[in-house]
């Protein structure tokens, strides 16, 4: 049986490549299997291997969560638009820095529904480092994989997940 961990997704500039879903106004538009538009044409597409790589995680233990600092109504309605929700198993967005704060707090609803993650077995993925600090800080030396800066592919971000996590 594979123990569990936490796959913890930030989601501008990670999953999909618009940088401030926060300021793309609803109602959004399904353009193509990829891609999301906003009546003022503004253009939200994915990234398929962000999306391949959540979804090999959830096939290897995976407890997955969003983990974006954007306007959580506005992160729905994009998730639910791109028809992705159901990779999420918890939707830890919301508009505020705070993202240890609700890795916290996911933390201690599992432990609370008897799944124990240790630090060392919940990933973070961002292409940002600007909320590591606090991270660290506050909950420990978690794996952290800055996609697109030290991490260059999602299948670099696979095989350091498959030594961090799958082989311990």
């Amino acid at each position: 049986m594979i123990r569990p961990w936490i796959l913890a997704m930030d989601l501008d500039g990670t999953v999909w490549d618009h940088l401030n879903i926060s300021g793309v106004n609803p109602p959004y538009t399904r353009l193509d299997s990829n891609s999301i538009v906003n009546q003022d044409n503004v253009t939200v597409t994915l990234f398929p291997e962000a999306l391949d790589f959540i979804r090999w995680a959830r096939e290897n233990g995976a407890i997955t969560t969003t983990l974006s600092w954007n306007r959580k109504d506005y992160a729905q309605e994009a998730l639910e638009t791109f028809g992705i929700c159901n990779l999420f198993d918890y939707n830890s967005t919301d508009q505020t820095p705070d993202k240890d704060q609700r890795l916290l707090k996911l933390i201690s609803l599992l432990k609370k529904e008897g799944v124990e993650i240790p630090v060392q077995r919940v990933v973070y993925v961002d292409d940002r480092d600007l909320h590591m600090e606090a991270i660290r800080k506050n909950i420990g030396d978690i794996v952290f994989i800055n996609i697109w800066k030290t991490t260059k592919t999602y299948h670099d971000a696979m095989e350091i997940v498959k030594m961090k996590i799958l082989k311990n």
